[in-house]
């Protein structure tokens, strides 16, 4: 009975890092499902294929290996949301995935990572791509929950400022020389 239970334990916790993450379709409404970390995101306008295709997206203009979907997720879930609000926006997500599957002359997503960058280059200067884009920047770099993986210590004006707090702690540049330095006045 024992081992039993070790094993099933064993086995739910691995498939759980197993799999990273799902899009759930059912009755019409989307949820972004990770069972790994228990975080999951009710879509209310995109569809399966458009929050998945969204969500590679977002990977494919800012990867980072060591971020997990969640985040990137979050990204799709305030692009779902801003599509909620606003008819115009919903319409400029939608025939902007469409568009990416039409380049792809099929599902965008299933390319290969050149090939998928090869297509966004295409479309950078449009209005789709620019809100995907400027989305990714809020909602990665501007996660709390990121900070410590880039390296980011968080404001620092209720603190006193950066002069005592992070200033010149720059560990992963080499010093300047010293004749690149303003003599103090």
């Amino acid at each position: 009975m024992e081992n039993e239970h070790l094993n099933r334990r064993k086995f739910l916790c691995n498939s759980g890092k197993t799999l990273a993450g799902v899009i759930v379709a059912s009755s019409g409404a989307v949820s972004l499902v990770f069972p790994a970390t228990g975080w999951s995101a009710q879509l209310t306008v995109l569809n399966e294929h458009e929050s998945e295709t969204l969500l590679n997206m977002t990977r494919q203009l800012y990867p980072h290996d060591k971020i997990a979907d969640k985040f990137y997720a979050v990204v799709v879930k305030a692009l779902d949301d801003d599509a909620s609000a606003n008819t115009d926006t919903a319409k400029q997500l939608k025939a902007g995935v469409a568009e990416l599957d039409k380049l792809a002359q099929g599902n965008w997503s299933e390319l290969s990572a050149d090939k998928r960058e090869t297509i966004l280059k295409k479309i950078d200067s449009t209005a789709f791509f620019q809100q995907v884009r400027s989305k990714c920047v809020t909602g990665i770099y501007n996660n709390k929950d990121l900070w410590d993986h880039f390296g980011y210590e968080g404001s620092s004006v209720e603190h006193g400022g950066y002069i005592n707090r992070g200033f010149d702690d720059l560990d992963w540049l080499p010093n300047p020389p010293e004749s690149d330095s303003p003599k103090a006045h």
